[in-house]
């Protein structure tokens, strides 16, 4: 299909639009937003789709929301052998539709039968899925089309060399597949007839199986029924038995515990005893402790009162030398102030100097700027009043030249007359009444024409040649220009301008030469601003001189004043070393009287507190030794001792008795032995519940008629089978039916599949160079793309590589299927928005090698987006 034209009228925001496009090549209509570019293509696809009386809200959304009219559109349009003009206007149950076809014959058909008529046109010769998978719409991502289409595999299997394909091959395809689809789904599964079949089928077999468990159920009901009758007596004997055996064990029990009571009244009396014993020992222990603390003390107190005496003389010591450096740091004060105070004086005379220099050299730089500001101002009046330049002069001087030598050319080829009088007489040269006197001559150049006329006597006519016209006409032509040149520069002649251009590249020159003074001198000031420095300089060297004490006397010049300066630096600087030498002998002086003053502190603390502790420990020892003498405690001990070894030995005796009976065996078999006995129990109570229970089922059951229940379900089940394996049969021939014939059919694909990827991969190294590769899925998509040797699936490419692929996969499909006037247009909206202009520019040169025999319109608001799309044909749209 070709799109010939596309007229818009009260469409949207559009009033009236019509745009034209050949028939091969790229068309790129440029325009701002909203001038109605994405309008074009939407408007085909509607006049192709909607009817004209169609209320649709596709049609509501194109009126016109500022006008009270209805919205058409015309296009010129060729597919197949069929060429037509088709006009629609949109209005509910009343639009118009006209339909001009103009071949391969003539047709002129109105309103729906137009309609329809177009309809039957493209159902015959567009492939509507190619259609849409070659537009690109505005705001949608740019991926990969679904180019798995007819017309696309047709176009290929020619190419590749196949017998081209039929529309009865694709319906027989379209049979086959109508076929399996009656028993398999599109992911090869069972239908849900299929699916319900084998329910059925199952269904009936559960039924089957349920009657013969219930049949089978109740043949073990009666054997179990008969065993539990059986095992019955031999329960009641186990029963017996067990009771037999627990009370046995609950005798030797009972002995056990009796024996275990005596050992555990012994257990008690023994660890009172070992606490009688371990409360002498801890009284014991506690007066040893009270002893050697109080001998500790007594120790400690005459250490320290030694160390005490020792650490006096330091003190005294340190004192005195604090004392020394206090005195020295004193006076390295005074000394530094005094050498700061001459530093500061000898600073301030250095900078006075300094500012001496800077003012003279700034008073310079002022005279400077005023000089040169003068030649500036008297300058530019020049120039301001001077209107010739080297250009107008060297004009003026051409044209000077050119009447001279028009003048010299009119004087070599005009004819000259020259008239003597004989007599005198009075005459008319052109008009003009001359007199003559005897033998008096006069000698022209004729131009143009020259008369004399002697009254009642005689009449000359000179007529000069049409060369010496043609340079008579040069001659008043380059006098004009001359004098022209000379007022447009305002002077009289070749001389003044040459003078006055000669004044103006002067005065131009001087401009510059005051200008860069200016500049120079200036620099990052401006003129009041220099001219305030100077003064504030001016004032601040006067202030100084007045202010400033005369003793020590102020250097003469700025050399005496830096050697000063620099004297008074050093001397300060020894200062500042002695003072801080003295600061910090001082400090370590005042730290180390601290440190003493600290250690006498805490040696004085430490002799009270050991004084303290010696009192307090002596005063304890002495309690303790009036309520109870060191020999008292000495005899409860032995006493305690003695008592926990009899208890002891009585109670080992008992646990010995206890263990030769074992009682936590004869515990556990007391409990097997309940456990047994409740264990004979319950089996006895549940073989008797289970016979009951058992007996009342059998005797429900008895006559339910499951055996008849069973032959008739089993004659169902039988006849849902049959059905269900000739429904087998069938779709397993459809499938095999359907693989034979798709094998075939992607045989067929893998042989033409080459041609289009190696078109995709043509147009793909114009864009991304020569290493540049794709694999195709099934669908025809670009699966991975592979370049430099590397290979990457789509999705992990940039998303500006991903719409290119896209482009070039719909540019590659169209040039495939489009020549001859095949095919569907490629329409291109505004995509290509992540291109960087590398890019841009080689996609420029692949639509151009893809469009040569198809046609592509590209809508954009970018112009230079497409600017390197060679043969594009641009529509500026207002």
């Amino acid at each position: 299909m070709r799109i010939h034209r596309v007229s818009l009228t009260n469409y949207r925001g559009v009033s009236d639009c019509t745009v034209e496009f050949p028939d091969n090549g790229v068309t790129v209509i440029e325009g701002d937003n909203e001038v109605g570019k994405t309008s074009i293509p939407e408007a085909v696809n509607l006049i192709l789709s909607v009817p004209a009386d169609s209320g649709q809200k596709a049609v509501t959304a194109i009126r016109p929301v500022h006008r009270d009219v209805r919205p058409e559109v015309e296009v010129e349009i060729t597919s197949g052998d069929y060429r037509f003009t088709y006009f629609k206007r949109w209005q509910r149950r009343v639009g118009e539709t006209r339909l001009e076809v103009t071949a391969p014959s003539r047709e002129q058909l109105a309103g729906r039968e137009a309609h329809d008529r177009v309809k039957a046109i493209l159902n015959e010769t567009l492939d509507h899925d190619l259609w849409q998978a070659l537009n690109i719409e505005q705001g949608t991502e740019l991926g990969q089309p679904m180019l798995n289409v007819p017309s696309l595999g047709r176009a290929l299997d020619q190419v590749a060399g196949g017998a081209q394909a039929t529309d009865s091959d694709d319906a027989l395809w379209d049979r086959i597949c109508d076929e399996r689809g009656k028993y398999w789904t599109r992911t090869g599964q069972m239908n849900q007839e299929r699916k319900s079949l084998a329910d059925q089928v199952d269904q009936a077999l559960a039924s089957c199986a349920d009657l013969e468990a219930q049949i089978e159920a109740i043949e073990d009901d009666a054997d179990k029924a008969r065993k539990l009758a059986e095992a019955e007596p031999e329960l009641v004997d186990t029963r017996r038995e067990a009771e037999s055996e627990e009370a046995e064990l609950r005798k030797l029990w009972d002995e056990s515990n009796n024996l275990r009571a005596e050992v555990e009244r012994l257990e008690a009396g023994h660890d009172a005893a070992l606490a009688e014993h371990r409360e002498a020992t801890g009284l014991r222990r506690e007066r040893e402790e009270r002893i050697d603390t109080e001998r500790t003390c007594r120790e400690i107190l005459t250490t320290l009162e030694t160390e005490v005496e020792q650490a006096a003389p330091a003190l005294a010591l340190a004192m005195e030398r604090k004392q020394q450096t206090e005195a020295a740091l004193s006076a390295a004060r005074e000394a530094l102030s005094e050498a700061q105070q001459l530093a500061d004086l000898a600073g301030a005379d250095h900078d006075y100097h300094r500012n001496l220099i800077s003012k003279d050299l700034l008073s310079e730089r002022h005279e400077r700027v005023i000089a040169a500001q003068k030649d500036l101002w008297e300058a530019e009046e020049i120039l301001d009043s001077v209107q010739v330049d080297d250009k107008l002069a060297t004009l003026i001087e051409k044209a000077s030249l050119d009447v001279t030598s028009a003048q010299a050319a009119l004087s070599a080829s005009a004819p000259t007359v020259e008239a003597t009088a004989i007599l005198a007489l009075g005459a008319h040269i052109d008009g003009v009444e001359v007199n003559l006197g005897a033998g008096e001559a006069r000698k022209t150049e004729v131009v143009d024409s020259w008369e004399l006329v002697v009254p009642d006597v005689v009449q000359v006519r000179v007529q000069a040649g049409s060369g010496a016209s043609d340079l008579s006409t040069e001659l008043q032509a380059a006098q004009e220009r001359h004098d022209r040149l000379c007022s447009q520069g305002g002077v009289q002649d070749l001389a003044e301008a040459r003078q006055k251009a000669e004044a103006r590249n002067e005065a131009e020159r001087r401009q510059k030469d005051a200008q860069a003074t200016i500049e120079r001198d200036l620099r990052d000031l401006t003129f009041e601003a220099l001219a305030q420095k100077v003064n504030g300089l001016e004032k601040r060297t006067v202030s100084y001189t007045k202010d400033r004490s005369e003793t020590p006397p102020l250097p003469g010049d700025v050399e005496n004043a830096e050697r000063v300066a620099s004297d008074a630096e050093s001397s300060l600087g020894d200062c500042q070393t002695k003072f801080e030498q003295c600061q910090e002998e001082d400090s370590q002086a005042g730290e180390d009287r601290q440190e003493a003053e600290r250690i006498a502190a805490v040696n004085a603390e430490r002799l009270n507190h050991a004084r303290t502790a010696l009192e307090q420990a002596e005063k304890k020892l002495q309690e303790d030794r009036r309520q109870q003498s060191d020999n008292a405690l000495d005899e409860t001990l032995t006493a305690a001792q003695a008592k926990a070894r009899e208890v002891g030995n009585a109670l080992e005796k008992a646990q010995e008795a206890l263990q030769a009976q074992d009682p936590d065996t004869i515990e556990t078999k007391l409990a097997n032995a309940r456990d047994v006995k409740a264990r004979a129990e319950q089996a006895l109570a549940d073989n008797r519940r289970e016979q009951a229970k058992l007996s009342g089922r059998l005797e429900a059951q008895g006559g339910s008629g499951l055996h008849t229940q069973l032959n008739d379900r089993n004659s169902a089940r039988e006849s849902v089978e049959r059905k269900r394996q000739s429904a087998e049969a069938r779709a397993k021939a459809a499938e095999l039916l359907h693989q034979t014939f798709e094998k075939h059919r992607q045989n067929a694909r893998e042989r033409y599949i080459g041609p289009f990827r190696e078109k995709i991969e043509e147009l793909g190294r114009i864009v991304f160079g020569p290493t540049f590769e794709v694999e195709l899925d099934a669908d025809l998509r670009v699966a991975k793309r592979t370049l430099d040797k590397i290979t990457l699936d789509t999705d992990q490419l940039s998303v500006g590589a991903r719409e290119q692929i896209g482009v070039i996969c719909r540019l590659a499909c169209a040039a495939i299927v489009s020549p001859g006037g095949k095919g569907a247009p490629v329409v291109v909206d505004d995509a290509l928005g992540w291109s960087d202009p590398s890019r841009l520019k080689s996609m420029g040169a692949a639509m151009h090698s893809a469009s040569k025999q198809s046609q592509v319109i590209v809508l954009t608001c970018t112009p230079g987006r497409y600017a390197h799309v060679g043969n594009a044909s641009v529509i500026k749209l207002d």
